[in-house]
Parts: structure tokens; sequence; C-alpha cells
């Protein structure tokens, strides 16, 4: 079948060729997709013939529609023959895929640690040589499996080769994560008559015709439409589509065989496994008689299986599928049955048994769920998830029912699948809960929804808080989280804050509960402020992840920003050193937005982008969204203003759920744009409204990160009084809370918007802070000290400072800073520095220059003042001193 398959098909194998012999051996990844029987899996044959030929390390795996429940089953067989490669791992990663191939006890794994064990496993193996991974039927791999060969795709490096096969109009994290695609589709008129001339020698013109017609380039079809007409002409080519009409001619055939042969071929298609002594035992079970290998004798001689050594295989799963649908529900079952009957292993036996019945059957279903937690405990979160399903809808009573179903959903979020998490709410939701479990519902519910309803969703989570302490003070907690964020996204008003902190004091036996701190910390992130850094600063936290990860939210929420990133930096650590990475991805966007207000924008960016790359490896959408507001503030102190005012157009036509902290953000970079390009009464207004708590963009904690800008906009547009009016009020809340990015941005202001008889000791004092964490403050700081200073003709010291700032801001990648730095320097005669990051804009400027532009003009296309155009038209090219 293997040569007739390729007949028409020099281009796919020059695809395949090209990534597996290319010298030297390097990654790649390539997915090939098309319909079945198109001849995908004769072309993986000939990727293993030349890798085997080139001598590399062949891996192979293939997804069946049936052992999709079993946990990992795909990933053993892969990983399985090069086990004797785990030596060089560390020790976490070994036990980790040990475990979840269920060959050494221990903790249940995390699944992504699984995923990294497979990438450094693979690693191992290509020390020794190239190695080709082939996966066939992507599409019917477990979910475990799946998830994994996408992650190992993804991370694909050094010698290694990953060529994997889906069936189109099917999906999944491997289709979806974009990889290069080969689409396999219909051979040509001329290798259509070829391959018919080779199988079907005797047909007539008009049969030829109508053949080549009906099987539209497909191979397989070319091969037994002819059979299907011979054995049935008026029937074989009624208007199915192509796959219905192969797996008929399929079914037909197994019709004619002998029955003992069908109730085998019966038996191997609801088996996963395709052991010959399994299936054996399973068709004598079926039979109530022994039955030997010779049974599939009828079966090999008309091409559905093949029986090798202790191995029985279908030839292509269309065989599987046409034998299946063929089959009567009963009969079926009746298969499943007698395998559950023959198994010794108690998973897969349940798995049978659920699969032979309809109706209720409570034993099973409690047998179900102990599946589930056998799943979780090898790290197989979606295997667990598919047995409580299947659990709830064996399960008579109601709320028996929806228990299963808000487990389930409970370990989709830990998944970060929030997709899973509604389906499985809205089918809980239809059952009889128990207060506890609906309370756990909207729990789960509220995770994925941070939509404003105002203060009344925030009372009924109060009251539905208030209801579960008693039986439940953890999950309670956990409720008033989920309020407290509503409060923390959006104003909510202020009963309605004193609401959830009231009920938070209410749990006085979760005071030591990090989750505790953390929604005091968003519900009243200034006057809870000084008792949650103090009892941030007090308690020995340990190295706990988890913790760790809350603790710094809270400490952000209240803008201690350096505790903030002592805290989320330690759990990144650990979390990295566990392989943790689904909550890696959570880590490190908390940490980008930490890092872009403290200023330090160049590492801002490297943590925005691996977590956008994680929660893409990892599954979680959700988390690659937290990065993109954060990386719109990130760009506007970057300088790059055409690109933020694109994203902030388009966050805020996307943006219809009206959340304060979002419009804040954006407001803000709004207002840098205009600064940047010198339209301070733009900039003003727009930073002022920030401070106005009526207008929607207000949210105070976070309008704490605009006050040196507004301080700055306000100088240059003659607003000097009414800034200065707005830095009293912000004083009296300063007494109230300890937040070190208020009073840093405080110091600032109050230095920028002094008379020149009292600035130098404003900046004096804001100088003789802790700025060691806090680079873009402290380079704003020098840059206007030493402004203030060359204005008042100290040109030496001013020279100092100008340079450390200059120097700073090019360091962090803030481009706006270092010009802004750049100018004052040229004013008081020195030589001016060019970073690397400077070359694009001097680029765009001498294009625009090149076609005689004025200044003016230029600075209103690139959002520059024009003093910045003229600074850099006088330069001759980057890197060179002027």
């Amino acid at each position: 079948m293997g040569m007739a398959m390729l007949v028409g098909r020099e281009r796919e194998v020059a695809a395949l060729a090209s990534l597996i012999e290319r010298r030297p051996p390097r990654g790649a990844v390539l997915l090939m997709l098309g319909d079945p029987g198109i001849g995908k899996s004769s072309l993986l044959h000939e990727a293993e013939s030349r890798g085997r030929a080139r001598s590399l390390r062949v891996l192979r795996l293939a997804g069946v529609e049936c052992e999709a429940a079993f946990p990992f089953a795909g990933l053993h067989q892969m990983v399985g023959p090069v086990l004797d490669h785990l030596s060089p791992l560390p020790q976490h990663e070994r036990e980790a895929l040990l475990t979840a191939f269920g060959l050494a006890e221990g903790p249940p794994p995390d699944p992504f640690l699984i995923n990294l064990a497979v990438v450094d496993l693979l690693a191992a193996v290509a020390d020794d040589g190239p190695v080709l991974v082939l996966a066939d039927d992507v599409q019917w791999l477990d979910a475990q499996s799946h998830e994994a060969l996408t992650f190992v795709a993804r991370r694909v490096a050094g010698p290694v080769v990953i060529i994997a096969v889906m069936r189109r109009g099917h999906t999944g994290p491997f289709l979806q994560a974009g990889f290069p695609v080969l689409t396999v589709g219909g051979v040509d008129d001329d290798a259509a008559a070829q391959i018919l001339s080779a199988h079907a020698p005797a047909l007539s013109p008009a049969e030829r015709r109508r053949i080549q017609r009906e099987a539209l380039g497909n191979p397989l079809a070319l091969r037994e439409l002819p059979i299907a007409m011979a054995a049935a002409p008026s029937t074989a080519l009624r208007p199915l589509t192509l796959s219905d009409r192969l797996e008929n001619a399929f079914a037909g055939r197994g019709a004619e065989l002998p029955s003992a042969t069908r109730d085998a071929l019966l038996v191997a298609a609801v088996d996963p496994a395709d052991s010959l002594a399994e299936i054996l035992l399973g068709t004598s079970s079926l039979r109530g008689e022994p039955v030997t290998a010779e049974v599939f004798d009828p079966a090999q001689a008309v091409g559905l299986v093949s029986v090798e050594g202790d191995r029985v295989a279908f030839l292509h799963p269309l065989m599987r599928s046409g034998i299946l649908q063929a089959e009567s529900l009963a009969r079926r079952q009746s298969a499943h049955r007698a395998l559950a009957d023959t198994l010794d292993d108690v998973y897969r036996r349940t798995w049978h048994r659920a699969q032979s019945i309809v109706g209720p059957d409570d034993p099973i279903a409690d047998a179900l769920e102990a599946n589930a937690a056998q799943a979780l405990s090898r790290g197989a979160v979606f295997s667990a998830i598919d047995d409580l399903e299947r659990s709830a809808e064996l399960t008579s009573c109601s709320a028996l029912r929806g228990h299963r179903l808000v487990m389930a959903a409970g370990h989709a979020f830990g998944m970060g699948r929030d997709d899973m998490v509604q389906s499985l709410l809205q089918s809980a939701d239809r059952t009889d809960l128990t207060d506890l479990d609906r309370a756990r519902m909207e729990w789960l519910g509220e995770m994925f929804d941070h939509a404003p309803e105002g203060a009344a969703r925030v009372n009924e989570l109060c009251d539905l808080a208030v209801r579960s302490a008693p039986a439940d003070p953890d999950l309670a907690l956990d409720i008033l989280m989920a309020a407290a964020l509503r409060c923390w996204w959006a104003d909510t008003g202020s009963a309605a804050r004193a609401r959830v902190v009231a009920c938070v004091d209410r749990l006085p036996e979760t005071a030591g509960d990090p989750r505790h701190l953390a929604a005091l910390s968003g519900v009243e992130p200034v006057l809870r402020a000084r008792q949650i850094i103090e009892a941030l600063t007090r308690t020995p936290w340990g190295d706990d992840g988890d913790a760790l990860l809350v603790l710094g939210l809270a400490a952000h929420a209240v803008g201690h920003m350096t505790l903030a990133a002592e805290f989320v930096d330690r759990s990144e650590v650990t979390l990295r050193r566990q392989g943790r990475l689904g909550l890696l991805s959570q880590v490190l966007a908390t940490q980008s937005w930490t890092h872009v207000l403290l200023g330090d924008l160049v590492r801002a960016a490297d943590m925005a982008e691996e977590a956008r790359r994680l929660a893409a490896e990892t599954g979680q959408p959700a988390w690659a969204t937290a990065t993109q507001v954060a990386d719109v503030l990130l760009h506007a102190l970057a300088g790059d203003t055409q690109e933020v005012l694109r994203r902030v157009t388009d966050a805020e036509l996307h943006e219809t759920r009206g959340r304060n902290l979002i419009l804040s953000v954006l407001q803000l970079a709004r207002g840098l744009v205009s600064l940047t390009a010198g339209r301070n009464r733009d900039a003003y207004r727009t930073l002022r409204a920030l401070f106005d708590p009526a207008d929607p963009v207000f949210h105070q904690r976070n309008s704490f990160a605009s006050l040196m800008f507004l301080a700055d906009a306000a100088v240059r547009a003659g607003h000097r009084e009414e800034a200065h009016d707005l830095v009293v009020e912000l004083e009296v809340i300063a007494r109230v809370t300890p937040s070190e990015l208020l009073h840093v941005q405080l110091s600032y202001a109050r230095a920028v918007l002094a008379p020149d008889g009292d600035a130098e000791d404003f900046y004096l004092a804001a100088l003789r802070q802790d700025l060691s964490r806090w680079p873009y403050a402290r380079a704003k700081l020098d840059l206007a000290y030493g402004s203030w200073l060359r204005r008042q003709g100290r040109v030496p010291l001013a020279r100092s400072l100008l340079t450390s700032a200059q120097s700073t801001f090019d360091r962090i990648g803030a481009l706006p800073g270092g010009d802004e730095a750049r100018l004052e320097l040229r004013a008081t005669g020195a030589l001016i520095d060019w970073p690397e990051s400077s070359a694009e804009r001097w680029r765009k400027i001498t294009e625009l220059s090149d076609l005689r532009l004025p200044d003016d003009e230029i600075a209103e296309r690139l959002g520059l003042q024009g003093a910045v155009v003229t600074m850099y038209r006088g330069r001759t090219r980057p890197g060179t001193p002027r």
C-alpha cells in the first residue's frame, strides 16, 4: 500500500527530505494536515525510512480514537524506548516522568514538569545523534500526550525533528500552536490514473472515470472504491462523504467474514491496546468459548488487519471506525464488557465498564471517581476531568452528580482552561447542588469573569462567603478574594469595599494566610496598606511558590513595589526549580507589571515575553492577555509612540466592561505619548483626569504611578499651582499609607513644582531616598535636578547629574528620558552619547529629512518634540558622539 500512496507525492516527499536530510541537523517541526486516506501515514512511513537510512533515532507515537482516555498512552509510546537516557535529567524531572508512567511512586507531578522532562529527555537522546519524532493521528492522542507533544515542539532545539500528522476537520493544541503546515491534498489526474491502473486494471473507461470523479484524488479511495463497487455495484457509491463511503466499504468487507472473526475485529476495535493475547481473551469472553490467533486469518486475507508477533493492527483507522459503525450499540457495549471482565488493570477495567452501559450506575460512577484520583496522582489532570465528567453522567443522585462536575471544573481551573470550566459549570448548574458546592461553583465562575457588576455582585459574594465560612473557611476566603478582585478592577463603592473588609476580618483563623492579606490589599490598598506592609515584613513566609506569588500581589496592590518584586522574584526561583511552568507564567506576568512600575523596562520586557511564551505553552491564554496592558505602558515609557497609540486604541475598543484599572493604564499611556510629543496641555488634561474620582479612568492606587508625569506636564503647560494643590491633597493620603509608589512619586512632584527658592531642598530630600530599585525615578530626579542646576548656571554639577540620567535611561531602555537628558546636556555644551536603541529613531528622522520635511512636521509624524528632531538631525551616524 505504501508505494501506491506515494504516487504523485513528489512535492510532499521533497518537503520531508529537506527536514530530515539537511546538514548539519537542526530542530524543526512540521504538521501534515489532510483528509482520511489521503496518504499522510504513508508519507510518515517514508519519513521514517529516510530517517533510519541516515541513522536518525526514530521515536514514534500514534493516537487511537478509543485510547484518548488513557493517561500518557501516546507519550509512553514516544519516550518509552529511551527511558534509559533519564540519568542526565534533574532528579525531580526523572521522578515526575516515571510517576506519570506509573513506574515509580511519588507525589503527584506537575503536568508541566512532566512536559519539561520530556524536552530534556529528547535533548539527552539527541546528544547521541539526531532524533526524528513521528506522530500519527495526533487528533486522537490522549489529552496529556497531545499537550506534551505540543509543548516539546514549541521548545524543539538541537538535532530534533518532529513531524506530526492530523486529520483535517479536527482541532487541538498542536494545530493551534502555529507550526508550519504541509497540506496534503488529492493527487492529480495522472497520478490517480496510475494508481487505478496498478490496482484495478480491469475497469472499463466509464468505470475508471466514475471512480476518479468520486475519489477526488484520494489514494485510499482509488484503491478501495473499485473493490466496493465490484462487491455492491448498485450501492457502493451512494452520496455520502468520502470517509463514510470508505468506512462502509471496509464494514462491508468485514460483514462477509466468519462470526468469530467479526467478534475478534469488534473487540480489537474497542480495545486501544494492540495486544493479541488481550484481544483473544476478550473475544473468548464475548463468545463464551476459546479462540486462537487463527481467528484473524480471514481478516488478514481481505486486508483489514495485520498480525505480527503478539500485536494486532488495523491497516487504516477507517477500517477500525468502519467496523465500529457497522455494529449495533449493544454489540459494542458487549465487547467493552467482555474486555473489562478479562483485564487486571483497574483503571482500564473501569473505563471499559463505563463504556458498556448507558444509564446511571452508581458503583461504576464511584469507580470512575477513584480512576480520577489515580489519574491525578500521576499528573494526568485532563484524564481526571474526563473520568469525573463520565462519573457524573452515571451518577443517579443529582447533588453528587453536581459535586463531581464542580470537582472537574476545579481541576480545569487549575490548568487555566476557562473554556472547560465554563462548560462544566453550566452542566453542574443544572443539578441540585448543595449550598457548599454552589458556593464553589460561584467562586470558580468568578475566576474568569471580572466584568464589573457594581456593589450588588460584591455583596452577593460576601453573602456567599458568610454562609460558607462555618463549613469551609478556606472556600469563604477564596470567595472574598473574588469579591476583592472586583473591587480592585473597578470602583464598586465604599460601602461594598467596607463589607468585604468586614467579612475578611470575621475570618481570624485565616489571618496567617497570604490570601487574607491579598483580599484586604485589593479592597483597601490605601486604608489597610500600613497593616498589610507590617504583616508582609514581620512574618517569615518561607519559600512556597504559590504563597509568595499571592504575597507579591498584596505588596503590589498597596504600592510597595520593592517588596512585591522581592516576593515574586523568590516565587520565580522556587517555581523554576520545581518546573511548575503553569504558575510561573502568572508570576512572570506579575513581575513584568512590577518592574514596569519600578522602571526597569528591559527586565520588564524580558519577563513579559517569557510570560506570553509560557502562557501559550501551558494553554493559559488569560495570562498572555494579562501582559498586554503592561506592554502598553512599557512601550510608552520606551518611546514607541506609534505602537502605543495603536495598542491603546485597540485595547479601548475591546475594553467594554468599564474596568477602571485597565482604563487608568491606557489613559496614562496616552498622557505619556502627549508629553513625549511636547503637547503639554493635552498631556496635563489627560493625566489630570486620572486623579478625578468622577472620571471613569480614576483608580486611586493606580493614579499614584502618574504623579511625576503630571508634575512635568503641569510645569510645561502653566498649571503649576493647580498641580501643587493636588500634591497637597496627596500629602494627606501619604500620611495614611506607606506606599513606596506614592512616596517616590510625591518626592519628585514636590521638587519639580516647588519655587526656585525651595526646589533644591526638595531635590536633595528626594535623592536621599533609597532608589536603588527605582532606576526610572532616580533618573527622572537626576534629569530634573540637573536641568534646574543648569538654569541656575551651575553647569559642572548639572552635567554630572544629566550624564547619570542619560546613562540610566539608556540602560533601562527609556528613550524619551534619554533624549531629554541629551537635550539638556547639549545645552551645557557637553558631548552626547547615542545608545544602540536610538538607531531606529535616527533612521526614521533621516528618511523624513531626505523628503525635505521641516522639523515640526517630522516631529508631528513621529510623536516627538521638535527640539528632539533637530538634535537627531545634527547627528552623523548611530554611535557617534556630537
